[in-house]
């Protein structure tokens, strides 16, 4: 974790997805005026913290 009130370190990161799935993601982000990233970020944070909470549990 960063330390309070400093930004995370950001390194790039390549998926391979299916052509008709980074289509949709570009489409979307663009109709809600976000980057790729800014939809993306929240979707993989959430799951994080769902795994998180399951391995907190074991």
């Amino acid at each position: 974790m960063p330390e309070e009130g400093r930004q995370p370190t950001k390194r790039p990161l390549t998926l391979r997805l299916p052509a008709d799935l980074v289509e949709w993601l570009q489409e979307f982000a663009e109709i809600s005026h976000r980057t790729v990233e800014d939809v993306v970020r929240p979707l993989v944070e959430a799951e994080r913290a769902r795994v998180e909470e399951n391995w907190d549990r074991d």
